[in-house]
């Protein structure tokens, strides 16, 4: 069974009261009158490669310059148990190695400046430093503070700043925290607490702003990269509650559009991506995706957007998820494509030609897809090769 301190396996790496509250809510259908049909299998076929071969798959990161994609993997949540790190080759996901960890990573960050990928040890709270090329352990940063109760404040989400070599570090509790950290130092240079469930992270480097999601009446903090100072926040104005129970939204995931300064964010809550204006802080549009909104993606060279969903909520927990593609001027939906059981976490190639998705298999053994031993995917998209919107 999954500690209770954290069900990851559900909502990637979120606490246990955010995901009551986000599976609760009520779903947003997952296609609107005047979508396109979801593709059928042979027509998405020809543009995926597929490998059904990781143990506890969560984010994917991608290093073209060297044809590789790292997955992080968790077998296991027993306590003492490793996690891993898989090597795949980027064009056709053949497995070239496996690095060990003794913490388990969930989140993945890659500084291709420098070879260095950051794993986000969630239950430990910390950082694990390795080479991406060599594979070995360069060194643990240790970020969450023990708690009373036991274990240690989480980490999930890692961006960077290659430039002035900083990590920002999201941690989603009722009482949230976000960590800035000297990666050239190995040191913690700030911690900013506050937020309900601080989840999503996305970075404008050329601003020096780091914008942190997840609940509550002010959904998105705005941070300075240097000084840690809060700048601002971004809000929907739907949640006029303090308590936990009150908030309308969970925006787990951000991605942001750094020239027509957006952010797309994922609510949880509602099954759909908010789009903020970045000056305003106004909501512009929602797209409806589906139950379970989980990780969405913006893709500049191709102006798409990206959103997965895991197809369940906490009545109706036997669905299966997919993937989909919206245009980042019209929003509108251009292909919706089921990937079951639950796709997970997005990662869109340097070039902007190709997409890296994991998919979960379900865990409860009531869910119809359930077999005993069944691996985790690592999918491949070539986008070039997707049948167009009006086909």
């Amino acid at each position: 069974m999954i500690p209770l301190t954290i069900r990851t396996d559900l909502l990637r790496m979120v606490l246990p009261v955010a995901l009551a509250l986000t599976l609760a809510m009520p779903a947003v259908a997952q296609q609107a009158p005047n979508e396109p049909a979801p593709l059928t299998t042979a027509e998405f076929a020809p543009a995926m490669i597929r490998t059904d071969t990781i143990p506890g798959a969560y984010e994917v990161v991608h290093w073209m310059e060297e044809g590789l994609a790292f997955v992080a993997s968790v077998p296991s949540f027993d306590e003492g148990t490793a996690g891993f790190i898989h090597v795949l080759d980027a064009d056709d996901l053949h497995p070239i190695r496996q690095i060990q960890l003794p913490r388990r990573p969930f989140a993945l960050a890659l500084d291709r400046r420098t070879g260095r990928l950051y794993a986000g040890n969630t239950l430990d709270g910390s950082l694990t430093v390795i080479d991406a090329k060599g594979g070995q352990i360069l060194d643990t940063i240790q970020l969450g503070l023990e708690k009373e109760e036991g274990g240690f404040e989480h980490t999930r989400m890692i961006t960077l700043d290659e430039d002035r070599g900083l990590a920002f570090v999201t941690s989603p509790g009722r009482e949230g925290v976000v960590w800035i950290v000297d990666l050239k130092a190995g040191e913690l240079l700030h911690r900013i607490e506050g937020g309900l469930w601080p989840a999503g992270a996305a970075y404008n480097a050329s601003a020096g702003r780091f914008y942190a999601s997840g609940g509550g009446i002010e959904e998105i903090s705005v941070i300075d990269a240097v000084s840690g100072e809060r700048a601002g926040m971004i809000s929907t104005g739907d949640t006029t509650e303090e308590a936990a129970e009150a908030s309308q939204h969970f925006f787990l995931n951000l991605a942001i559009d750094t020239e027509g300064q957006r952010l797309f964010a994922a609510d949880a809550n509602k099954g759909a991506i908010y789009v903020f204006d970045i000056a305003s802080g106004k909501v512009v549009n929602q797209i409806p995706v589906g139950p379970g909104t989980l990780d969405v993606a913006f893709n500049p060279a191709r102006s798409e957007i990206y959103a997965t969903w895991r197809g369940t909520t906490r009545k109706e927990n036997a669905g299966t998820g997919g993937l989909v593609v919206i245009g980042a001027q019209d929003y509108a939906v251009k292909q919706r494509i089921p990937l079951p059981v639950h796709p997970n976490s997005i990662e869109v190639s340097e070039d902007g030609q190709t997409l890296f998705v994991t998919v979960k298999v379900p865990h409860d053994k009531e869910h119809p897809d359930y077999r005993e031993g069944a691996l985790d995917s690592v999918i491949r998209v070539d986008l070039e090769k997707l049948p167009a919107a009006d086909r």
